[in-house]
């Protein structure tokens, strides 16, 4: 008897262990599931309890998510906020037993201060017609590579310009980039006039690019004149503020939007011209044009004498900039033209004929000096700005309209009134 109750007893404590074991509640919980990111960006860890496998729905390009091995971990990898205004996210995670949590991601983004290291998130518009030309279907990578040159050049400079190019890597619509910093897109022509798209005003050019408060839209395409190498737009100002050569738009006028291209533009016969080795030199290298050009894009002019018409036939000294030495370029033409018409190009930085052309004369002084300067042309070290250059330059980003990165608008009206205001429309102003 006392047998049959133990058995009885033992059925009943393991007939209640499995009861207890297959009635067990179904755990999903999560800590850390609010997350305020950083402009910076950065790693987030939310801690998971789950009774069963889970899984993460798809979040954006700027959200980079991570399940650990063990299952207990979701790793966010947030990228840093480039655009001027804040962003937020929601996940879902679901576990195999049809529960749900969610966590939400929102970070900030940078204010503006005067010393604000500025990234400024380029997009190469690859115009082709024919995607087996790889002078026009440029090779993937090779745009990186260019990109990180130019850095190089502004970086190495001789001056802090406290900012640096980076790829974009998401489209306007927040979709993550396959190819970073790259758009490829069929073209209707296989040849265009660089004048007519920087200044025509036809809406189809215009809307090649993406935003221009959040991109430098870098366009490449076939130039009809083979001998322009790159061409840029000039910024603009709101006012109050001004810079000597920039114009500026009144306030209360509509600035919402420029109808120009407000755009770099590359002649992509050159884009593979990079010379390799320190002794090459080739007038059209394609570091030194798109460097060149986008010291346009950010305000700086010529380091020679130029008068608005493009009259090059002056002593007077029309770049803004006391710091880079002026001088007469169209005699200094002459005497260039005069020497390759009769000898060939000069492709060593250490030939005599480098040496004797790399100079030039300021017309204010008269004294002989090397040409330098990015913004210069021809025969030229172009490795280097000025103090001078590099204020204009961090005017031009902290204040510029159409113009990625954190602003200082303090007093600027964007508000469309009535009155000579409205009449207010934006012209073209690029420049070679």
């Amino acid at each position: 008897m006392m047998k049959l109750k133990y058995l009885f007893l033992l059925f009943t404590v393991v007939l209640f262990c499995g009861c207890s074991e297959d009635d067990a509640e179904p755990v999903f919980t999560l800590q850390n599931a609010e997350v305020v990111a950083d402009a910076e960006g950065g790693e987030y860890t939310v801690t998971v309890t789950s009774t069963s496998d889970w899984t993460v729905s798809e979040g954006a390009a700027w959200v980079a998510t991570e399940i650990s091995t063990t299952k207990d971990k979701l790793v966010l990898k947030v990228n840093e906020n480039l655009e001027k205004t804040d962003r937020s996210l929601t996940l879902t995670l679901t576990n195999a037993e049809n529960l749900s949590q969610t966590v939400s991601v929102k970070q900030g983004t940078y204010a503006y201060s005067a010393n604000h290291h500025y990234k400024l998130p380029v997009v190469f518009h690859v115009l082709y017609w024919n995607a087996n030309n790889t002078q026009h279907y440029v090779k993937e990578g090779h745009l990186q590579k260019v990109l990180d040159l130019v850095n190089q050049y502004y970086e190495n400079s001789g001056v802090d310009m406290n900012f640096e190019f980076v790829m974009a890597t998401e489209d306007p619509d927040g979709n993550k980039l396959e190819e970073p910093g790259v758009s490829r897109e069929k073209w209707q022509y296989t040849t265009m006039d660089c004048t007519s798209f920087m200044g025509s005003g036809d809406k189809k050019y215009k809307d090649i690019l993406w935003d221009t408060n959040r991109y430098v839209n870098v366009v490449l395409y076939n130039f009809s004149d083979e001998l322009v190498m790159g061409i840029a737009q000039f910024p603009w100002l709101p006012e109050p503020f001004e810079l000597g050569g920039i114009s500026q738009a009144p306030k209360g006028a509509n600035l919402s939007e420029n109808p120009y291209p407000q755009c770099v533009s590359l002649n992509n016969k050159y884009i593979y011209d990079i010379p390799e080795g320190a002794d090459k030199y080739s007038m059209s290298n394609v570091i030194v044009t798109l460097s060149h050009e986008l010291g346009h894009f950010l305000g700086l002019y010529h380091a020679f004498n130029q008068l608005n018409n493009g009259n090059t036939n002056t002593n007077l000294d029309t770049d803004y900039c006391t710091d880079t030495p002026p001088y007469n370029k169209a005699l200094y033409d002459v005497k260039l033209t005069n020497y390759l018409t009769y000898n060939p190009e000069i492709t060593s930085k250490s030939s005599d004929a480098y040496k004797v052309y790399v100079m030039r004369v300021n017309s204010k002084t008269n004294v002989e000096f090397r040409s330098a300067n990015i913004m210069d042309y021809a025969i030229s070290d172009a490795n280097a700005f000025t103090k001078e250059q590099a204020a204009r330059v961090r005017y031009i980003l902290n204040h510029a309209l159409f113009m990625p990165g954190p602003k200082d608008h303090t007093g600027a009206d964007f508000t469309e009134t009535r009155g000579s205001a409205s009449d207010f429309r934006f012209t073209p102003q690029f420049m070679e």
